[in-house]
C-alpha cells in the first residue's frame, strides 16, 4: 500500500505498483472473505448463477447460456425492469464507472472497483453489505481513486452499478433470441428507457442495431439518433445502425 501511495509515483507509476499489488494479493488470497450476509439484491436476480463472466451475465439455465423459451424471455425482462434506475444516472457517477481499464497511450492496466467487486462477488447471492464493506476495504488498500469513506456512500455508487452489469447481459441475450414477437415492443422501450437514463445505454443501443429487422427498433434508433440530450458517441452509434446507413 505504501508503494501505491508514494507521492513521488507519477500516475503510470501508480498503476503498475498497483496492478502488482493486486496480482500479489490475488495470488496470496488477500482479499478472502466469508460467505454469508445481508443480501443487496431482489430476488429475480438470485436465480443468476453467474454473474461476472467477462461476456456477462448468463439467465437460469441447466446449461451456461438460457434456453431461447417463454420463461427465460419473462426472467429476462423481469431482470431489465428491476435494473432500471428511477432517475438519470449522474454523468459525474458515470465518469467513475466509466474509466477505462487500460491507459490508450501507454496500455497500462488500471485497477479499479469493478476488478474487486468481480473478484468478490462471483456469484449473485456474494452481492451483500458484508461483500461490499470487503470490496471498499480492498480498493483502499490498493488505493483506487475516489473510494468513499463509508460503506453506504460505497454501497450506493456501486451497487447499481452491478445492476448495470446485469442489463448489459440481458440485453446482449435478447438480441440474440430468435423468436422476435417475444420481446416486441417491449424490449425497444426498455431500450430507449434505458438510454434515457443513461444505464447500460451502449449495450441498449446495440441490442437495437442487432434486431434492426424489428420495425420497433428502427423507430427506437431514429429517436435515439436524433435526441440532443443523448451523448453523442451513442447518437452516432444508433444513427449507424440505421438501414442504408
Amino acid at each position: 500500500m505504501t508503494a501505491v501511495r508514494h507521492e513521488r509515483l507519477g500516475d503510470d507509476e501508480r498503476d503498475l505498483a498497483r496492478e502488482r499489488l493486486w496480482r500479489t494479493r490475488r495470488t496470496r488470497g488477500g482479499d478472502a472473505t466469508p460467505e454469508g450476509g445481508e443480501l443487496l439484491l431482489p430476488e429475480v436476480f438470485l436465480s443468476v448463477p453467474t454473474p461476472w463472466l467477462w461476456e456477462g451475465w448468463t439467465l437460469p439455465s441447466s446449461d451456461r447460456y438460457a434456453d431461447e423459451n417463454a420463461e427465460s424471455v419473462a426472467h429476462a425482462r423481469t431482470v431489465l425492469e428491476a435494473c432500471l434506475p428511477a432517475e438519470p444516472v449522474p454523468r459525474e457517477v458515470r465518469a467513475v464507472w466509466d474509466v477505462p481499464d487500460r491507459d490508450a497511450d501507454t496500455g497500462i492496466r488500471r485497477i479499479g472497483v469493478p476488478d474487486v467487486l468481480r473478484r468478490l462477488m462471483r456469484d449473485t447471492r456474494r452481492v451483500t453489505r458484508e461483500q461490499m464493506a470487503a470490496a471498499r476495504a480492498e480498493a483502499e488498500v490498493l488505493a483506487v481513486p475516489g473510494v468513499p469513506d463509508a460503506v453506504d456512500s460505497f454501497v450506493g455508487l456501486w451497487l447499481p452499478y452491478v445492476r448495470e452489469q446485469f442489463a448489459d447481459a440481458a440485453f446482449q441475450w435478447i438480441a440474440q433470441v430468435d423468436e422476435e414477437d417475444r420481446i416486441v415492443p417491449w424490449a425497444m422501450e426498455l431500450a430507449l428507457s434505458f438510454v434515457e437514463r443513461r444505464c447500460a445505454a451502449e449495450q441498449a443501443v446495440w441490442m437495437l442495431r442487432w434486431t434492426v429487422d424489428v420495425p420497433e427498433s428502427v423507430t427506437a434508433l431514429k429517436r435515439i439518433a436524433a435526441d440532443p440530450a443523448v451523448g453523442a458517441e451513442l447518437r452516432a452509434l444508433a444513427a449507424d445502425g440505421l438501414p442504408g446507413s
